[in-house]
């Protein structure tokens, strides 16, 4: 998933869960090591890789902006689902991440 110079507002983004709980975090580094391990004693385990950009469809209920702004000022986005930063018309099904 390379990026592509003609989107520029888009990246290649990384998803991660805190363990099974109802943190999750976003970075461009897919190892995530740019995350603070202070905030998930459980790990962070990977999801998945998506396209983060303006213009993208979210593969998560979170807008882009948020995010954006994150990885901007910090190299990284964290938040809890059920938080306010979710939109109330999406869902994130973790049922199909669930081991």
């Amino acid at each position: 998933m390379p990026d592509d110079p003609s989107h520029n507002d888009a990246r290649t983004a990384h998803l991660f869960q805190c363990g099974n709980t109802d943190l999750f975090a976003v970075s461009l580094d897919k190892t995530g090591a740019s995350i603070p391990l202070a905030d998930c004693g459980d790990g962070w385990r990977f999801r998945e890789s998506f396209r983060l950009g303006v213009h993208k469809i979210m593969p998560i209920a979170v807008a882009p902006e948020p995010i954006l702004r994150g990885m901007d000022n910090n190299g990284y986005f964290i938040w809890r689902r059920g938080s306010i930063l979710e939109h109330r018309n999406r869902r994130l099904d973790l049922n199909a991440w669930r081991i």
